[in-house]
Order: C-alpha cells, then sequence, then structure tokens
C-alpha cells in the first residue's frame, strides 16, 4: 500500500526554491541592485536537505535485501543525473552563463563527485552545482546512517533509547567523513555544513516528531504557541550568528574541526527553525487552502506552489540560463532597468517554471519507462 502522501512537503519544496531564487535576484533584477545573498541560498538548500532526510526514511526506513538498496541508488541516479547533464550540456553552449569547465575537473563534474573530491582537487569543484555535490554524498551515507538507526545494533536493552540511537546515527557517519577528509583531504565543507540539517530530516521521519508535538494537526492554538516560540528562539540565534559566528565558516584545516564544530551545531539550530517556521506557514496554507475550496479545486497560488515544488529540481538547475541571456538580450535592446526588471518577474520567471516543468516531466516519463522496461525484463528472464 502506497503511504500518504504529506502535502506540507510539496509546499516546503516551493519555498526552498523561491528562497534560492530570491538569492540570486541582483543578477537578474538590476532595479534591485544587491549581490548574491549566500546565506539566504543556504537557508533554501538546507529546506531541501531537510525534506530530502524526512521522505528518504519515509519511503525507504530500512534495505532488507541488497537488491532494494541497488533500486535505491538506481533511483536516485535516474532522479539526478539526466537533467544534471542536460544543463552541463547547455551550460557548454550559453557563453557567459556558464564557463567551460578546466580538463582538469570535467571528469568530476560530469559524476557529480565535487563534494567527494573537493577540496584536494581544488576548491573551484564546488562552484559548479555544489549542491549535486552535497545531496550525492548525503545519498551515498544515507544507508549507513538508517542502518545504524534500525536496530543493527543488537544493543543491549538498557542502552536501547532515542536518544543514544539519534546520537549514534548522526555521529558515526559524520567521524566516518572527518577521518576521510583527514586522510586524505576530500569531502568538501558543504557538506560538514548541512549534514546534521539531512539527518535531523531523517530522525523527524523515524521518531514522528512533526505528528508528536501537533504540527501536523489542525489545532491552530498548538501551532501559533510553537511559531511564537520557534521565531523569538529564531531571532536570538540570527543575532548570535551576526557575531561573528559565521568567521568558522570557511575553517577548512584539519586541526580546526573542532571550533568548527561549534559552528554547524549553531548553523544547524537556525537551520532547524527556519525549517520549523516554514513547516509551520505551509500547515496553516494547506488547512486554509481546505477550508475554504474543496479539494480538486483549490486556490491558484495552491496549485501554483504544487507546480513549482514539482519543478524545483529543473528550476534550481536552469533557471539562471534563462533569466540571464533574456537579461543581457533586453540590455542589448536598451531596455530601461525598470522595465527589465518588470519582464522578468512577469515572463522570464513563469518561462522559468513553465520550462521546468516540461523538462522535469520529461525526465520523469524517461524515469518510468526505464523501471517498466527493467520489470519486463525481470518477468521475462523469470519465465524462461
Amino acid at each position: 500500500m502506497p503511504k500518504p502522501r504529506v502535502v506540507e512537503f510539496d509546499i516546503l519544496r516551493a519555498f526552498a526554491i523561491i528562497v534560492i531564487v530570491c538569492a540570486d535576484l541582483g543578477y537578474f533584477l538590476p532595479t534591485v541592485g544587491i549581490p548574491y545573498n549566500g546565506l539566504l541560498a543556504d537557508f533554501g538548500v538546507a529546506l531541501f536537505l531537510f525534506i530530502s532526510g524526512f521522505v528518504l526514511y519515509f519511503n525507504h526506513p530500512s534495505f532488507s535485501q541488497r537488491k532494494s538498496l541497488e533500486d535505491f541508488y538506481k533511483k536516485r541516479v535516474l532522479r539526478i543525473f539526466p537533467l544534471y547533464w542536460l544543463a552541463l550540456v547547455v551550460g557548454l553552449f550559453l557563453a557567459g552563463v556558464q564557463p567551460r569547465f578546466p580538463p582538469r575537473i570535467a571528469f568530476i563534474i560530469i559524476l557529480g563527485l565535487q563534494g567527494f573530491l573537493s577540496p584536494r582537487f581544488g576548491t573551484d569543484l564546488m562552484a559548479y552545482w555544489w549542491f549535486i555535490g552535497v545531496i550525492l554524498v548525503l545519498y551515498v551515507i544515507y544507508p549507513l546512517i538508517i542502518a545504524l538507526a534500525s536496530g543493527t545494533l543488537n544493543l543491549p536493552a538498557p542502552m536501547k533509547s532515542s536518544i543514544l540511537e539519534f546520537t549514534i546515527m548522526l555521529l558515526v557517519p559524520f567521524l566516518i567523513l572527518v577521518a576521510a577528509r583527514r586522510a586524505f583531504f576530500i569531502i568538501d565543507d558543504s557538506v560538514f555544513a548541512f549534514y546534521g540539517i539531512f539527518v535531523l530530516g531523517i530522525a523527524f521521519s523515524k521518531y514522528n516528531t512533526l505528528d508528536k508535538y501537533g504540527f501536523l494537526t489542525d489545532n491552530r492554538t498548538r501551532l501559533l504557541k510553537y511559531f511564537a516560540a520557534a521565531a523569538v528562539s529564531f531571532t536570538a540565534l540570527l543575532f548570535l550568528y551576526r557575531l561573528k559566528v559565521t568567521d568558522f565558516a570557511n575553517v577548512s584545516a584539519v586541526p580546526h574541526f573542532a571550533s568548527y564544530g561549534g559552528f554547524l551545531i549553531v548553523k544547524t539550530a537556525l537551520f532547524l527553525l527556519f525549517v520549523l517556521l516554514a513547516f509551520y506557514l505551509a500547515r496553516i496554507m494547506v488547512v486554509s487552502s481546505s477550508k475554504v475550496s474543496r479539494p480538486p479545486s483549490r486556490a491558484v497560488w495552491y496549485r501554483t506552489l504544487l507546480l513549482i515544488s514539482f519543478s524545483s529540481y529543473a528550476i534550481y538547475l536552469f533557471f539562471g540560463y534563462i533569466l540571464v541571456p533574456l537579461m543581457y538580450a533586453l540590455i542589448g535592446a536598451q531596455v530601461t532597468a525598470l522595465e527589465i526588471s518588470i519582464i522578468q518577474i512577469f515572463v522570464g520567471l513563469p518561462t522559468v517554471v513553465l520550462v521546468a516543468y516540461l523538462l522535469q516531466s520529461m525526465q520523469n516519463e524517461i524515469a518510468n519507462r526505464v523501471r517498466k522496461y527493467r520489470t519486463a525484463s525481470v518477468l521475462a528472464s523469470d519465465k524462461t
């Protein structure tokens, strides 16, 4: 039986890609005049990774057989690489939007190994779709994380507790990554920065935290109480974050991992509070939409968010390829900065969503055909 869909996470995916696009607005809207906002982009990526951890455990809480593990990785490859490779090809032909890859890193970029092999083979590796490099590392270690949290260790009864289980699933893979960094100078800093929020997504799914504490109920009073408490905590931590805690952000020398750990804890806490705030908002939107209209005829804004959510991965890969050339074309046509911004908002952004939707639909169709072909091949071999 298929598991029920958590619609709030569809809304969160839309929030995440909107936040990431907003972080780049300075490149596409001349009237904005703001530089790239890396902090804003980090929060958008954190949303994506929390959702990934939650949904992965929701759908794959264990791997009982080798085939299930193989199917897991094949599914990840089909979801990530077709559009990623298409983006690489498009980038090679769009001069001024995406530079050609230096020969020494082309192979690494094509395989999405940025997160694994930076900084040993150059910190510039992560300049090319660094999110792909991070998520692939986390997908690779995901089976280890859930193995540590699934009772595989056969701990004695006094040691079987949720807190200890969570600590093991959090620390053991992290220490393995640290050891790899220490021994081979691999695993990019971004992996460490987002590792905690990914594992928290898994933990929230495993321990049913969102439902246990009322995040999935219709109790508005309870929601608002948690919302207010999280907002105050978020504001306080953001203030501390701004007090030069970010000085640790770019520390990459191994002897500084201890101090870097303090930065990671604060950053993960900020990410989690941001996720919870976003989830409250998504939950309120879902409940409100259900009460004002029947499910088959949801409000336009609600369906738009679902469309953006479905297309979010393709939007991430291709929005720059559409908005940047459009801006240069408008500048060449001597259109004013204000007019460029208006065209980008009302023409460029809808075009991005439409193109992304078509590309995502094509990839899903390809993936479905591959799965059907493999299933038919297995059935045919069983008959013979």
